[in-house]
């Protein structure tokens, strides 16, 4: 187990300002069986309405609506998590370990992700763990795709990425799901934080049974304690930090800061 020190900073900047925006967060980890969260503290600016809730998929969401102009937009979220504290997490909803079986417009396979999954065709068998072979397709991936930043971008599908051959931590994750769901197995895109900094980081989780099991695509790795989840859903749309809607002809810029470091035992 590791505890870590976290923050989360998401700005928007407006020019010129706007009005009458309505916008939903999702920025902030909860406490579940492989983390505890016990200190948080979040700011939002503007917040002359906000409400709190959690959506479909069970995710931390804070709603808001500010009336009049501004042109700037933030949320600042700072804490602490006690990590690796378990291995998996239960499926606690098993009805609807199905939803996420099936491919979405980011995921669903082309050619160059069809191509690249015949060389997993016979590979599993009745007695093969579903995480062992998810991460047998995981490790291909790595030795087979290139990390680079600027090649692709939040629009970008798993195949895309894949006929492209490089790409960020977002295309990692959609590929892998990808080919998880091309053999049914459950699986689901996560958003978090990653010690160090940066920005945020994405990863996977697969359904073993009635467990599921977080790996680390972009790092060829299963996650331990060096990780801090935020939100899970069935791909990147389903986790979108920041939506939102405002009246106004305007130019925006967003910036992401994120830090993570470990408190080491005095």
């Amino acid at each position: 187990m590791k505890d870590l020190l976290f923050e989360y900073d998401m700005h928007l900047d407006f020019e010129p300002p706007v009005e009458e925006h309505r916008f939903t967060i999702k920025c902030i980890p909860q406490t579940d069986e492989r983390q505890l969260i016990n200190r948080l503290d979040v700011e939002v600016y503007p917040k002359e309405f906000l409400s709190t809730d959690k959506d479909s998929f069970g995710n931390y969401s804070i709603y808001g609506y500010t009336k009049g102009k501004h042109d700037r937009f933030f949320a600042r979220v700072r804490g602490q998590a006690r990590t690796g504290r378990a291995e998996y997490l239960p499926a606690k909803e098993e009805h609807l370990i199905g939803l996420f079986k099936y491919q979405t417009d980011y995921t669903r396979p082309g050619p160059a992700i069809l191509e690249f999954a015949k060389q997993f065709e016979g590979v599993r068998t009745l007695m093969t763990p579903t995480l062992e072979f998810a991460v047998t397709m995981m490790h291909a991936l790595y030795e087979n795709f290139s990390y680079v930043k600027g090649v692709t971008d939040v629009r970008t599908t798993a195949e895309e990425a894949m006929a492209l051959g490089k790409g960020v931590c977002q295309d990692y994750a959609h590929i892998l799901l990808s080919l998880c769901r091309i053999h049914r197995i459950p699986c689901r895109y996560v958003v978090g934080m990653l010690i160090g900094e940066g920005l945020s980081h994405a990863w996977v989780e697969v359904c073993d049974g009635s467990r599921w099991y977080a790996i680390d695509p972009t790092n060829n790795l299963i996650v331990d304690d060096q990780h801090i989840k935020i939100s899970s859903g069935r791909d990147y749309h389903d986790c979108i930090v920041s939506q939102g809607v405002f009246v106004g002809r305007t130019k925006q810029t967003q910036t992401v800061a994120v830090r993570v470091k470990e408190v080491m035992a005095q």
